[in-house]
């Protein structure tokens, strides 16, 4: 009898395997569930194949090389067992195939540390969907949970999504490409388990983002001048704007940055010690009316628009003692005469912030006053503005985008 060819009927095979076939430039799969798991993948498929038997996704290397030795003179070797949580698919039993090494003897598994990390069972998409949903619900990590189960089918405890969010207890710095040079400095206060640390923030002020972000336990010249030195480094330094403290004056221009300040710090401290004076001589109202008079030219000043004019009018103030009030005489010579250089540099260079308006805001975003006492740990508080930093930084490179295309 001639021999003859048949078809062995698909139900007696031991093994059951589907396999991708390009269709009009698309990947053919007979089971919806097997699409979902291979999208999944599909972002991490250049670094290993992914084919399904007996409906059970299995991994294996796409040119298998021993990492010991890196010969390819490699054996398939078993495979081993894994439970992945997918997004959209939820757990999944997997077989990741094994090898051992002909030369070295060593054995070694297909890597899927660009699927899913080492040590961990919730795959890559999975944990990057949690800060989307962090976004959304403004870092509370119980109704991320709530979401993980009622979108996808999972539950995830608070504890692993905070762990998926690992942030370095350094400074945090902000790839924002090239650096304009023009930046606003300050520090706000952040109570963490009942004691009141320091977080140091630098923002790049022409592009309204955040450059650096730490939280230190002091706010001293040596911290201050740290933190700058750290987070300017390898930069453009042109200019810095910060609020009053005397401490920045030594520390700014020594690291190579002309130093602006505040003009709305330097009106709201004139008010504060024109109000501290008659607090403490009781003067009488029509004294104070006077006072705040004089006082109003003053601030008046630096609202001018011209360098030369703002400059002689200042240092026109210090001979002209007989037009006010020794209180106010007082005031000008210790707050305004010795740093009048530091209020008008951005008479000079229009892009040079004149006002700290600018990080005030991103700091009533990043960490409202609300949440300013509610940490416990600093791992803690710098997950918190490192996720709400980058939530800041992406709206603001959007609207700058938006700008540029009107």
């Amino acid at each position: 009898m001639p021999n003859q060819k048949t078809n062995t009927p698909n139900s007696i095979l031991d093994v059951k395997q589907y396999i991708f076939c390009d269709s009009n430039g698309g990947l053919v799969l007979s089971d919806p569930r097997f699409v979902k798991i291979f999208k999944s993948c599909q972002k991490a498929l250049k670094s290993f194949d992914l084919s399904f038997k007996k409906d059970v996704p299995y991994f294996k290397m796409s040119l298998a090389r021993c990492p010991h030795c890196g010969t390819r003179h490699v054996v398939k070797y078993g495979f081993t067992k894994r439970t992945l949580v997918f997004k959209e698919i939820g757990k999944t039993n997997v077989k990741v195939q094994r090898y051992i090494c002909k030369r070295c003897d060593k054995t070694f598994q297909t890597d899927l540390t660009s699927l899913v990390d080492k040590n961990s069972n919730f795959t890559n998409e999975l944990k990057s969907e949690s800060e989307h949903l962090i976004s959304d619900y403004l870092g509370s990590l119980k109704n991320v949970c709530k979401s993980f189960k009622k979108f996808f089918g999972i539950t995830v405890s608070h504890q692993t999504i905070e762990n998926w969010l690992f942030v370095n207890e350094n400074i945090l710095e902000f790839d924002l490409g090239r650096c304009s040079g023009y930046y606003v400095f300050d520090v706000e206060w952040i109570k963490i388990n009942g004691k009141w640390k320091y977080r140091h923030t630098l923002l790049d002020s022409i592009s309204n983002c955040i450059v650096a972000d730490a939280i230190y336990d002091t706010e001293d010249d040596t911290t201050v001048e740290k933190f700058l030195k750290e987070s300017t480094a390898n930069k453009n330094k042109i200019a810095i704007t910060t609020d009053l403290d005397k401490k920045y004056a030594s520390i700014i221009p020594k690291l190579g940055f002309k130093h602006q300040l505040c003009i709305f710090h330097t009106k709201k401290s004139l008010n504060k010690q024109l109000k501290t004076f008659k607090d403490k001589n009781r003067i009488s109202d029509e004294e104070y009316q006077e006072c705040h008079k004089q006082l109003k030219i003053i601030k008046d000043l630096f609202d001018l628009n011209d360098y030369n004019e703002f400059k002689n009018e200042v240092q026109s103030l210090i001979y002209r003692k007989d037009d006010f009030h020794p209180v106010i005489y007082k005031i000008i010579r210790k707050s305004i005469t010795p740093r009048y250089k530091s209020f008008i540099y951005h008479l000079k260079d229009k892009r040079i912030e004149k006002t700290s308006n600018k990080i005030e805001n991103a700091f009533q975003k990043t960490m409202p006053k609300s949440r300013k006492r509610t940490f416990k740990t600093k791992r803690g508080v710098l997950k918190r503005i490192y996720r709400r930093d980058l939530i800041w930084n992406d709206n603001r490179k959007k609207d700058f985008e938006n700008q540029q295309s009107f």
